[in-house]
């Protein structure tokens, strides 16, 4: 089982990617809106990762990074 970090996982392809990886994988899901999925192996992080600070997660071993913003920045703007 992988920890796996989706940024975005609410809605859209972030969600289609959480619902798929969910059956054999640990994900935490960091987005603005809760997600509508419930599972044992969801964790949700209700944040704007452009505004706060993101929680501290250890042992992620997978980044997926599909946030539903406008105004797109590259992975590398984010904070540690």
């Amino acid at each position: 089982m992988k920890n796996i970090v989706i940024i975005g996982g609410s809605k859209g392809i972030g969600r289609a990617i959480l619902t798929e990886q969910l059956k054999s994988n640990r994900i935490y899901n960091i987005s603005r809106s809760a997600t509508d999925v419930v599972h044992d192996n969801l964790i949700h992080f209700n944040l704007d990762v452009l505004k706060d600070q993101l929680p501290d997660i250890e042992n992620v071993d997978v980044l997926i990074y599909c946030p539903g913003s406008i105004t797109l920045k590259p992975i590398s703007g984010l904070s540690v």
